[in-house]
């Protein structure tokens, strides 16, 4: 009688380390699925506001490109050289070397 009831005890006892555990191993399951998807809502988050700097310095881009274009378009260079009071050349003159000889040490 005392063996059965130790069996029976001991089953018991089995039983309900084994039922902790699980609830232990569901608990720390169940923290883990939040911290992921907290994380993964960061990222997301971190990933929307990205997005929108790079369409914001896309937009910047484009408008500099513009101003490039502009400041280099020939109706502008022309009416730069008339407020520089800029001369048009008639004849160049180049520099003709005399011998090709270079100096030794």
């Amino acid at each position: 009688m005392r063996k059965i009831k130790k069996q029976k005890n001991k089953k018991i006892i089995l039983q309900k380390i084994i039922i902790k555990f699980i609830f232990c191993l569901i608990i720390i399951c169940g923290i883990s699925y939040v911290i992921s998807v907290n994380n993964l809502s960061i990222k997301g988050f971190v990933l929307a506001d990205l997005k929108s700097k790079v369409s914001e310095l896309q937009k910047e881009n484009e408008n500099i490109e513009l101003k490039v274009m502009n400041l280099e378009s020939y109706e502008n260079i022309i009416k730069r050289v008339n407020e520089l009071k800029m001369v048009k050349v008639d004849k160049i003159d180049y520099i003709i070397k005399a011998n090709d000889f270079v100096a030794k040490r």
